[in-house]
């Protein structure tokens, strides 16, 4: 869901700036997930599960109300920890079927996870529910989320593979605990599987440093299907530079070398948008041989 609404003293005042998205669980916003997360609990046998995974205490268990105690978990040591516990209850949402018996026993998945969109957006969180509906993830602009996707679901209709690893940068890219180097490899593998076939259907080491030169060596042999200012189909000049700035930017693929580094934040970000335009370039005919 998209939030609209603004507060009456902005709407009076003009005030147009971006909202600022809130980290953790802050006060506003404590009260209505904890109230979730005990609909959860209550309708679905995660609290084991739940604990086991965040390796939490076993004083949760123990208690004489495990579903009351997991809802209200706190650690000061670790502000994250409830962000955690609602990642981890998405996940077995995901997985796990409800059981009959319980105060809110008419509550499917699908009305859960959208109570807690709701919650998230209307309270500026800084985080949303994830693609997959298993998680959480950074909140992102609802028009590069949909670019994901578009690009997810050409690629899953040609190959099975560039989709997965496209879903799997995006997540190390936006999840709760990112991972950019991850995030950059994944990006990388997802172009690389849809565009190794393609355009290098013979070799048997295909990378997409050896696409990238195949389509700078041979640019006169393709085009894209948009026209140039001619009216001719346009080149693929704007095709090898984006694959240049992909293939060069992944300054950890080795170690050792004076231009060496830890993949940034923000270089993995613009991996994953990057990877997603051109895996739905190549997987939709975007490029084709002349």
């Amino acid at each position: 869901m998209t939030r609209t609404w603004r507060r009456l003293t902005d709407r009076l005042s003009g005030k147009h700036d971006p909202e600022v998205l809130y980290e953790e669980l802050p006060d506003h916003l404590a009260v209505p997930v904890r109230q979730w997360a005990l609909q959860v609990v209550s309708n679905y046998r995660v609290v084991g599960v739940v604990c086991l995974r965040l390796r939490l205490p076993s004083t949760v268990l123990n208690s004489r109300s495990p579903e009351e105690t997991l809802a209200n978990y706190q650690d000061k040591s670790n502000p994250m920890i409830f962000v955690e516990i609602v990642d981890a209850l998405l996940a077995a949402l995901a997985e796990l079927r409800p059981f009959s018996a319980g105060r809110y026993n008419s509550a499917t998945a699908s009305d859960l996870r959208r109570a807690l969109d709701f919650i998230l957006t209307e309270g500026g969180s800084a985080y949303m529910i994830n693609p997959e509906k298993n998680g959480l993830c950074r909140r992102v602009d609802e028009t590069l989320r949909q670019s994901l996707e578009a690009a997810v679901q050409a690629a899953d209709k040609q190959t099975q593979g560039a989709g997965a690893h496209l879903r799997e940068a995006f997540a190390a890219a936006y999840g709760i605990s990112p991972n950019p180097s991850v995030a950059y490899s994944q990006s990388v593998k997802a172009v690389e599987a849809v565009a190794n076939p393609l355009f290098l259907p013979k070799s048997p080491e295909p990378t997409l440093g050896a696409v990238r030169s195949t389509l700078d060596q041979g640019r006169n042999k393709y085009e894209m299907v948009v026209e140039d200012r001619a009216g001719a189909p346009a080149g693929i000049n704007a095709v090898v530079e984006l694959l240049n700035l992909l293939w060069h930017g992944q300054r950890d693929r080795h170690a050792g070398g004076p231009t060496s580094r830890p993949v940034t934040q923000e270089a993995a970000e613009t991996a994953v948008h990057a990877a997603a335009l051109l895996v739905h370039w190549v997987a939709t005919g975007v490029i084709r041989k002349k």
